[in-house]
């Protein structure tokens, strides 16, 4: 009974509203999930929070490292075509 108990503690019971016609689109795409909408839910839950944790400068940096290596990868393959 006591892990029973540790489990419920760790998750609680939400109601929300969402839309309709976006609900019938994901239900096609919760079988990736295990078909429950809890755990779609939980997937988006998690990434928004992690992201929130996140400085919004580490979040810049990153996408402009990105962006850099990506031109310096297009120039390359232009300088091989010429």
């Amino acid at each position: 009974m006591e892990i029973d108990k540790v489990k419920t503690q760790s998750k609680i019971r939400v109601n929300i509203t969402v839309d309709k016609h976006l609900l019938e689109k994901a239900k096609t795409k919760l079988n990736l999930f295990g078909g429950k909408l809890s755990t779609l839910f939980n997937a988006y839950l998690k990434e928004f929070v992690e992201s929130m944790q996140k400085a919004p400068a580490e979040s810049h940096h990153q996408i402009l490292a990105k962006i850099n290596d990506l031109e310096l990868k297009i120039k390359k393959l232009e300088d091989k075509r010429k």
